[in-house]
């Protein structure tokens, strides 16, 4: 059975399937732009890390460096993002720009640990210091305490190495 009104308006049918499609197509993107985001951005950390150590096997020290701070600049992007727009932004969304700011800082201290070690290990005691003085200054905030932690250790092990004779000093300074 044909719809009375298609009768009088046969035209009608193609435009107005179309015209629906359309819309359902632009409600559909809308609602998934902010999960897409997100995902995007997770996705650009995981290739981030790719690269990052896919450098540092390499021996490309300057490049991995590199792909760690274009990690902390999503962090620092999504941070910048939360904070202009927090009055604008649902639970969902201000939730899911603390995972990813959570999510950035956290892998780019663990990458710095391991950037660390690896000075470390190749007998780059100046440089694995630096790197954990790096993290120490950097990621202060109680959430990432364990990273500090673990900085903290591994540079009174370098310093132990540089100066043997001191004794190191306590994980507060």
């Amino acid at each position: 059975m044909k719809n009375p009104f298609l009768l009088y308006y046969p035209s009608m049918q193609k435009s107005t399937c179309l015209i629906i499609l359309g819309g359902l197509l632009i409600v559909t993107s809308l609602s998934g732009c902010a999960v897409d985001r997100y995902q995007q951005q997770a996705d650009a950390i995981k290739g981030h890390v790719e690269t990052f150590y896919g450098h540092l096997q390499s021996h490309q020290i300057d490049q991995a460096v590199s792909e760690n701070e274009q990690i902390e600049v999503i962090a620092l992007s999504a941070e910048e993002r939360l904070l202009r727009r927090v009055g604008q932004m649902n639970q969902g969304e201000k939730t899911q720009e603390w995972k990813i700011i959570k999510t950035a800082k956290e892998t780019a201290a663990e990458n710095w640990l391991a950037l660390a070690r690896y000075f470390s290990e190749a007998q780059q005691y100046h440089k694995a210091r630096g790197t954990y003085r790096r993290i120490i200054e950097t990621y202060q905030d109680s959430p990432y305490h364990s990273y500090v932690d673990r900085a903290k250790m591994g540079l009174r092990d370098v310093e132990t190495i540089l100066d043997p004779g001191k004794l190191p000093e306590s994980p507060e300074k």
